[in-house]
């Protein structure tokens, strides 16, 4: 599979506009295997350190060698030695007394390099290829070109039974953050001009007042291009919250316009006056609405900056030209509709029931507070210091998990453990995570002693069984929990080479930054002695255990790997001459299987020797 990945796959994804580069994981690597004949090279005193200096020595991809002048004309001279017949290596001499070529020690041929990881989903051995865009494209035509790229792809490689999934479409869940937020905007523009229409009762005038969210949303896209962002999840977010905000300024307005024509002033004073009466008003107003977002455009913190210069501008300028459309489109279309019509009836406000009960209460509370000033401004005051104190009882973080459909389970094999010996459990696990009614795809990468397992769940997942993703997370813990050679975690573990943070990481992660997810405190214990620090910090893990806001607790050390130590003396090493460097060299050879560090090219294929 990694052979075809490498031929007919990856070139044309990397030849499609946008794409920035793309890398194959998992898979067998093609290589040129030197199989050494121990008994004829300890006969010739040979060892495998020679044989990887001499394929070093007589192989270069390219060396700067020096310059030469020719007809007036400046040369540069470049060394260039690489293996491009099989026959080269095979004649390569090892050892100059008695001409002994490689050949005639090894045995060389075409093979497949060890594995260092396996990569499976649902069971299945896998190729990844990751594909990582260009800065300048956009993301959601990338994926579109991806993706009929691959249907291409699966028809021609049908006959070689081997075909293409998507496992992860970054463009796909954004395209679904952006429609949906596009949906919720247009609802409540829809309820809004509803919510207008209950109150004025004039089609016209709503329709007039409607157009300003259309003018203000489209106009601001103008200070999106100046301010340099663009058509996202935050901007549509922010324009999402500022629609509300809209139509304010144009109710404003045509509300005073109209009352000072239902008193049989002319149209065009009507306008002229209504407009110039409220406009220092709906200025302040937009003013003080701006001056809130302002900061966070300024915000020094790259995350609170990155999410302020998005929302914060987006709601700036739709505010800002929301003010021009009241201070002058509405004045405009309100003076055709005044002009027009003949005569103007009082608008609905200023007709107010008295007998509705919700007015009744209104005036009731309203004609108290008049009558007893001093008892309303110290009830106004305790009111305030009690809710401030019942402030400080609220947390500021919410332990909700967000809904997510990928789920990351990490496994952690005991220190030394061999490749071959953690894809086996790891098996065990894929067996009984395949019967998870709610999964779509397990996916699975297998290295040394850990692995992680991907957990995609079905869009309707929720219908299956009615559970929530911490209820799926925790059956899928404690099926894991006949498997004691491993531990299993939703969290990267404090200690791994691939995806261990060493358990001193301080930057927060998104979900904590927005006060949400899993939140975690770390206490860091010092001193001399490592036995008694570790006997602390298990009396310490006892302790907090206890506490019911605990959901887990790791104690995070590092780990010691099984290893065996060579001591050597210094004067025997001096006495026979044996240099340290060596030494090291006779051990490195000692690997099952090593790389030289040259390639071996034939055509457009390059192999490993």
């Amino acid at each position: 599979v990694r052979q075809v990945v490498e031929k007919e796959i990856i070139n044309k994804l990397k030849n499609i506009d946008g794409v920035a580069n793309a890398e194959i994981f998992g898979g067998r690597d093609k290589s040129i295997e030197i199989r050494l004949k121990e008994d004829v090279c300890e006969a010739y005193n040979i060892s495998p350190s020679e044989v990887r200096s001499a394929l070093n020595q007589n192989s270069r991809a390219r060396v700067f060698a020096g310059k030469v002048t020719k007809n007036d004309q400046l040369h540069f001279v470049n060394v260039v030695s690489e293996f491009d017949d099989i026959n080269d290596i095979h004649e390569l001499i090892i050892k100059k007394e008695g001409s002994i070529r490689l050949k005639d020690i090894a045995e060389i041929n075409f093979g497949l390099k060890e594995q260092q990881s396996f990569s499976r989903i649902n069971g299945m051995d896998a190729v990844t290829i990751q594909l990582t865009r260009d800065a300048q494209a956009n993301i959601i035509e990338l994926a579109d070109d991806v993706k009929a790229q691959i249907d291409l792809l699966n028809i021609d490689l049908e006959d070689k039974d081997v075909s293409l999934i998507i496992q992860t479409n970054t463009a796909e869940t954004m395209e679904k953050n952006i429609d949906l937020i596009i949906e919720l905007a247009l609802v409540g523009g829809i309820l809004a001009i509803f919510i207008l229409w209950i109150f004025l009762r004039n089609l016209r005038l709503v329709t007039a007042i409607a157009l300003a969210i259309p003018i203000s949303v489209y106009s601001a896209f103008n200070f999106f291009y100046a301010a340099g962002i663009s058509l996202n999840s935050l901007t549509l977010l922010g324009m999402a919250l500022a629609i509300g905000m809209l139509l304010d300024n144009s109710v404003v307005v045509l509300e005073n316009i109209y009352r000072l024509a239902a008193n049989k002033m002319h149209p065009d004073k009507a306008v002229l006056q209504g407009t110039k009466e409220v406009w220092r008003s709906i200025f302040a107003a937009t003013l003080t609405t701006i001056t809130v977002f302002l900061p966070f455009v300024f915000s020094t913190n790259f995350l609170i900056g990155l999410i302020g210069k998005n929302i914060g501008v987006s709601i700036i300028s739709t505010l800002l030209v929301s003010l021009i459309v009241a201070l002058f489109l509405i004045p405009m279309v309100t003076h055709f509709f005044l002009a027009r019509k003949k005569s103007i009836k009082p608008i609905q406000f200023e007709n107010i029931p008295h007998h509705n009960r919700l007015i009744q209460i209104y005036f009731v509370f309203l004609k108290t507070c008049m009558r007893n000033p001093g008892k309303t401004v110290m009830s106004a005051l305790g009111l305030f210091f009690v809710t401030l104190l019942l402030s400080l009882t609220i947390s500021m973080v919410s332990n909700d998990e967000a809904e997510v459909l990928d789920l990351t389970l990490y496994a952690t094999m005991p220190n030394g453990t061999t490749l071959e010996n953690t894809d086996l459990l790891i098996r065990e696990a894929e067996k009984k995570l395949l019967e998870l009614e709610e999964k779509e795809d397990i996916v699975s990468q297998v290295y040394e002693g850990e692995a992680i397992i991907t957990i995609k769940l079905l869009k309707g997942y929720k219908d299956i069984a009615n559970k929530s993703i911490p209820t799926i997370k925790n059956e899928i813990i404690e099926s894991m929990e006949e498997m004691r050679m491993a531990d299993f975690s939703w969290d990267p573990p404090s200690t791994g080479g691939r995806f261990g943070n060493g358990g001193f990481d301080e930057g927060d992660s998104f979900e904590s930054s927005f006060g949400f997810g899993s939140q975690d405190e770390k206490i860091l214990i010092k001193g001399q002695d490592f036995d008694q620090m570790l006997n602390l910090a298990n009396d310490v893990k006892y302790f907090v255990e206890q506490l019911s806001s605990i959901r887990r607790i790791n104690i995070q050390v590092q780990n010691n790997r099984p290893e065996l130590q060579l001591n050597f003396d210094p004067q025997l090493m001096s006495a026979y001459d044996i240099p340290l460097t060596g030494v090291l060299s006779e051990l490195n050879s000692f690997q099952h299987e090593f790389s030289s560090g040259v390639s071996f090219k034939q055509g457009s294929d390059e192999y490993d020797i």
